[in-house]
């Protein structure tokens, strides 16, 4: 009995790795028998995106701007001579001539997790592609100045076309300042912060100073897509400065890894 034990002790191991490798893999290029060997270079996969808004005008956004080398890809049928990135944000894919630079960049202006597909042809027809997932987060700086009453809404819904995954967590740091003035008094402040179904994930209140400032914060990983609201009210008292921070963040480890060039 004990030998047809490790008999099938064996059996149930090498049929258990038979099927993990029928199952899935790390090697994009598996099955792929066609005449492109494509290879692509890249040292990032993950950037976050910067935003302001002051007084009701949108700011500057910094994106993030990836790059993918696709220089020692070759094909045995020819030479390669379109080399394309589509980066799964709703824009048209980007196209290049390997002839006049191996290397395309693009630049996220919005927050997700992209599976980007990264393709080369040749020039009797052949294409291959692989898909490299790339995470992009997203910080926005929000004020408003000498204000009674401050709302500010921010999207929380993933731009790639699948919509998944949603972000990790939602982080938020609002500062409230009640400006030093000669005859300035207190002022009574109060947050409400509200998920995008309305309801109320989170609320505060306090006194300010003249000449004081006070900050709230909150992180939620209960995120949900749509519009989130951050309100900031004076119930009495002077006029106060608001500037809110909020974090849009993805899994951490949802991007692949780099691979960038050795040599």
């Amino acid at each position: 009995m004990k030998t047809n034990f490790r008999l099938f002790a064996v059996t149930l191991t090498l049929l258990s790795a038979s099927l993990a490798g029928c199952l899935g893999g790390d090697d994009e290029n598996e099955g792929y028998s066609g005449p492109i060997d494509l290879v692509v270079y890249y040292e990032s996969t993950s950037g976050t995106v910067e935003t302001s808004t002051n007084n009701g005008q949108a700011g500057p956004t910094t994106g993030v701007e990836l790059s993918f080398d696709f220089a020692d890809t070759t094909s045995d049928d020819g030479s390669i001579t379109k080399i394309m990135l589509d980066p799964d944000d709703g824009s048209d894919p980007v196209e290049g001539d390997p002839a006049d630079d191996a290397v395309i960049s693009y630049t996220w202006l919005t927050h997700g997790v992209f599976e980007t597909t990264l393709t080369a042809e040749d020039d009797e027809g052949n294409s291959h592609s692989i898909e490299v997932v790339v995470r992009i987060d997203m910080f926005m700086t929000w004020s408003e100045t000498n204000t009674q009453s401050a709302s500010m809404s921010f999207d929380a819904t993933p731009d790639c076309e699948d919509g998944q995954p949603l972000a990790d967590r939602i982080t938020i740091t609002s500062t409230v300042e009640n400006p030093g003035q000669l005859f300035g008094g207190n002022s009574e402040v109060t947050w409400t912060y509200k998920n995008p179904n309305g309801d109320v994930v989170d609320s505060d209140g306090g006194t300010i100073a003249n000449g004081q400032t006070e900050s709230w914060d909150d992180t939620t990983r209960d995120v949900i897509i749509g519009d989130w609201t951050l309100d900031v009210e004076v119930t009495s008292g002077d006029a106060v400065n608001v500037v809110n921070e909020v974090e849009i963040v993805y899994p951490e480890g949802s991007e692949d890894p780099i691979n960038p060039r050795t040599e």
